[in-house]
């Protein structure tokens, strides 16, 4: 991937772990050249940016931060947001096609939106690697994603409770989004 497509593909920076901003695929990366050292090297980079702010500002300030990095990169989808406005299938077909791939399903008994990836072994964003032991908080980036976009798409206040991360050890992304009866 070259530095254009890099920036292109996720023009909010850090987030989407759950979500992601660059769409992948096995059949493109069988074909695709040779990974770019330079991709690597950011990674490794930010893990230790992320590793220091989390010292040098505490916990609860860069899950703040990370938080809204994930609203800002959610805010890039805003044509999408817009489209389908009220349609939570609309919207999940969508984030499937041109996004991460994740899968959603509404539970409206309960007015839970859950969102799965698929088993992997890596964050969906391309500024994250696990081998770079990119520290936990970082999932905060994807809860904020989700909870904008919900929030935009629904007119309602949601809340997102992150179930399982690749980042924290677990073999998928998953969160539960519980969608109130508050309008934002």
């Amino acid at each position: 991937m070259d530095r254009k497509e890099f920036l292109k593909g996720c023009a909010g920076g850090l987030c989407a772990c759950a979500v992601g901003c660059i769409a992948g695929s096995s059949a493109a990366a069988e074909t695709a050249a040779p990974a770019d050292w330079r991709v690597s090297f950011v990674k490794q980079r930010y893990a230790k940016l992320l590793e220091t702010l989390l010292e040098k500002v505490g916990e609860d300030k860069l899950v703040e931060t990370l938080h809204e990095v994930g609203g800002y990169c959610a805010g890039t989808f805003g044509p999408a947001l817009e489209k389908y406005h009220g349609d939570v299938e609309g919207f999940a077909a969508y984030i499937k096609t041109v996004g991460s791939g994740d899968l959603f399903s509404y539970d409206r008994a309960t007015n839970t939106i859950h969102a799965s990836s698929e088993e992997r072994t890596d964050c969906i964003c391309p500024l994250i690697g696990v081998a770079q032991k990119t520290p936990k908080v970082v999932c905060n980036c994807s809860i904020g994603w989700h909870q904008y976009a919900w929030e935009k798409l629904l007119g309602r206040k949601v809340r997102v409770e992150l179930k399982e991360s690749v980042l924290r050890g677990g073999k998928r992304c998953r969160l539960d989004i519980k969608v109130l009866d508050e309008p934002v």
